[in-house]
C-alpha cells in the first residue's frame, strides 16, 4: 500500500520535474532580453564598485551541485558514459513519513535514445524491488515514467528531456523517496 505522504509527493515531484523541463523553445519570443540586450542596458550594468556587481558571486549559504553519486543507492547508477551534473539524498521531512523516508535525486546528461535509458532504469529498478506506476507520460519536451516499491513506500520518477544547448542529448532525471 503506498502512504498518503507517497501520493502526496509523486505530482509535487512530475510537476518540479516537467517545470524544469519545459518553457518556451524560443525564450527571447516571449520578451526576455538577449544577452546583448542585458550588455548594453544601463540596468544590467550596475556601476563598478557597487554591491550588485557582487550578486555575480554565489550567496554564501549556496552549496554547489554535488555530482557525487556514493550517496545514493546501489540501484541508481548513472546511465552508462553519461555526465552526472548532481546528485543528492536527504532525509525526507514530511508529516508523517517524516524519518521514514529519503529524497534521492540523481541528473545526467546521456546521450542515447529514451528508450534506452528507460530500459537501462527499468531493469535496474526491477531488480531493486520497483515495479511501473501508471503509464508513461510524454509532453512535447519531456518523458516521465513512474516506479514504486512492491513492499514499501518507495517511489522513484525517471524523465527524460531533450538537452537544450545539445540536441544529441538527453537530460536525464532520476528522484523521489526511498525507503532507507
Amino acid at each position: 500500500m503506498v502512504s498518503r505522504a507517497t501520493v502526496m509527493t509523486l505530482p509535487i515531484v512530475a510537476a518540479l520535474v516537467l517545470a524544469g523541463c519545459s518553457g518556451p523553445a524560443n525564450e527571447a519570443a516571449e520578451g526576455s532580453p538577449t544577452a546583448e540586450e542585458t550588455q548594453s542596458s544601463p540596468v544590467a550594468s550596475p556601476p563598478e564598485g557597487s554591491e550588485a556587481a557582487s550578486s555575480e558571486q554565489p550567496s554564501k549559504n549556496s552549496e554547489p551541485a554535488s555530482t557525487d553519486v556514493e550517496d545514493l543507492p546501489g540501484y541508481l547508477k548513472p546511465y552508462p558514459d553519461s555526465t552526472v551534473l548532481s546528485s543528492a539524498r536527504a532525509k525526507a521531512e514530511t508529516g508523517a513519513d517524516s524519518g521514514k523516508l529519503e529524497q534521492v535525486s540523481l541528473v545526467m546528461s546521456a546521450k542515447a535514445k529514451p528508450k534506452d535509458i528507460f530500459a537501462f532504469y527499468s531493469k535496474a529498478l526491477k531488480k531493486a524491488g520497483f515495479e511501473s506506476y501508471g503509464e508513461e507520460i510524454k509532453t512535447k519536451s519531456a518523458q516521465v515514467v513512474n516506479f514504486r516499491h512492491k513492499d514499501n513506500d518507495g517511489l522513484l520518477v525517471v524523465t527524460i528531456a531533450q538537452d537544450p544547448s545539445e540536441k544529441a542529448n538527453s537530460i536525464v532525471t532520476v528522484g523521489g523517496n526511498i525507503v532507507p
